[in-house]
């Protein structure tokens, strides 16, 4: 319950340690490499544990629901791209001597993927999860198990996934995300991903 000191290979074990700067008498969990949450009463060897503190495994999501809900999250936004970007597609205009021309225009792809975001923020604000995550019986909460997370944290889950409209870098970043996301789920205890260590948030199992 105090400061956390380095072993001798400069490691500091996980566990409750105040940290500099916290009101007397509370501790933070240290998971190895960073502080989870904020400070809280030191918890007894007797109590139970504070919701989602040490959250175990078998309690997170596992890394094939987790999967399954991107996937019916990328199947609804690929039917709402294709639905805004038809009527967009192309364009014909015609010159001044009568020559024809036609143009792509993909915006209604942009509006698409922008629209579904933003839904995606408020829904995981108010009803703790995405489509793909409420349909699997999966909830996104704050780190402390409590939750449905702020539309601040709840923004910032979607960040890398807005990056993925960055044109002809998209498809890379999309990628990368997906690849890191996995890795971290996979090795992690709490199956925090990318977009949970961004927005500091647990996907649980409802």
């Amino acid at each position: 319950m105090t400061t956390p000191t380095p072993d001798a290979n400069g490691n500091i074990p996980p566990g409750y340690y105040q940290a500099e700067g916290d009101p007397p008498g509370l501790v933070r969990q240290w998971d190895g490499t960073q502080w989870v949450g904020g400070p809280i009463p030191p918890p007894s060897s007797t109590a139970a544990p504070a919701p989602g503190i040490g959250l175990p495994a078998t309690n997170a999501a596992s890394i094939g629901v987790r999967i399954g809900a991107v996937l019916i999250d990328g199947l609804i936004l690929f039917i709402l791209i294709i639905a805004f970007t038809i009527p967009f597609a192309e364009t014909t205009s015609t010159t001044d001597d009568g020559f024809e021309f036609s143009t792509t225009n993909g915006a209604g792809g942009y509006i698409a993927m922008l629209g579904y975001l933003a839904l995606t923020v408020f829904l995981v604000s108010t009803k703790g999860g995405s489509p793909g995550k409420l349909a699997l019986g999966l909830r996104v909460t704050e780190l402390d198990g409590t939750g449905p997370p702020a539309y601040g944290p709840s923004t910032l889950r979607v960040v890398p996934w807005a990056l993925t409209i960055v044109p002809f870098l998209g498809v890379l970043v999309w990628l990368g995300v997906a690849i890191a996301g996995t890795i971290m789920i996979a090795n992690d205890d709490q199956r925090r991903s990318v977009s949970d260590r961004i927005g500091n948030t647990l996907v649980i199992r409802k």
